[in-house]
């Protein structure tokens, strides 16, 4: 099989291929893993870029992109009957290929960790537990959400703890509300077999960092963060919630890139407000890649 997936990839146009590795990336929405990143930091006082943050946003980058990689081999057959124009099946990208970049990736992000400190590295490896157990149990495990909550959490946790020994209350509230909003989302995408008003209970968490942030007492400078934020959500929700020309797939794509507006609510709070910039320029970058290359 593996010689055969071999002719089919020599085959193809060297951007084809290109494209092929960028969607099994889903690169598109790399960007939200970067403001992630700030908004951790910022959680610890680190409240401008710099060297330790961008060495963080590459690392977490490329655990983000071998967690897709790995996603996509543990889906392969799955892919092979519903999904055939994926760059597994399709041939675009070898299976192989696919598996040695994986461990090259997640080898790179904790040796990028590793020069962070030992807690970063540790923290680190808990991440690659994570995305590991997710993506091998992801179909029939309906505690998956949790899981992938917990990927997105822990993020904020190891750019945190580059910048600060000790976890704090904020950390603990802006992670599980960063979590709600992944568990939301993820829920959303199955809300259709959904009865009645449980078909709703989604929007709620997808609206909660509003109602967090709001609890903050924020200063009137990051009030309209929250609009934008909360304006962009029910936005979105709208595609998943009308009666006609419904789009469950329409709405998970933007309330993907609204991860980087949730950021941008922790950074805005911090009062980090070159942070609160960089996260909008994350948003519109993820929805600008996502026209090239689907974030699902």
């Amino acid at each position: 099989m593996a010689s055969h997936e071999s002719r089919l990839s020599y085959w193809w146009p060297w951007w084809r291929r290109l494209h092929g590795y960028l969607a099994l990336a889903r690169i598109s929405n790399s960007p939200t893993v970067a403001s992630n990143v700030l908004a951790g930091a910022a959680l610890a006082g680190a409240l401008a870029p710099n060297g330790n943050i961008a060495l963080l946003a590459v690392a977490m980058v490329l655990f983000y992109t071998a967690g897709m990689f790995l996603n996509d081999l543990c889906d392969y057959a799955i892919d092979c009957r519903a999904r055939p124009d994926r760059p597994l099946p399709s041939g675009a990208v070898t299976r192989a290929e696919a598996s040695a970049a994986t461990v090259g990736l997640f080898v790179g992000g904790l040796a990028m960790l590793w020069l962070l400190g030992p807690t970063p590295f540790l923290g680190g490896l808990v991440l690659v537990g994570l995305i590991v157990l997710y993506d091998i149990w992801h179909k029939s495990n309906p505690l998956s959400p949790l899981i992938m909550a917990g990927c997105r959490a822990m993020v904020y946790v190891i750019a945190f703890v580059v910048f600060a020994p000790q976890p704090t209350g904020a950390l603990a509230l802006a992670a599980s509300v960063l979590g709600l909003y992944i568990v939301g989302l993820t829920a959303l995408a199955k809300s259709e077999a959904l009865p009645g008003a449980a078909k709703h209970w989604p929007a709620v968490a997808l609206i909660l960092p509003a109602v967090a942030f709001l609890a903050q007492r924020p200063s009137l400078a990051a009030l309209p963060t929250a609009l934008v934020f909360l304006g962009w959500v029910l936005y979105s929700l709208s595609f998943a919630y009308r009666k006609r020309g419904r789009s469950i797939g329409g709405a998970i794509g933007r309330l993907i890139a609204g991860v980087a507006l949730c950021d941008a609510l922790v950074l805005a709070l911090a009062r980090a407000w070159l942070g609160v910039a960089l996260a909008l320029v994350a948003f519109g970058l993820t929805l600008l890649f996502q026209r090239y290359i689907k974030g699902t």
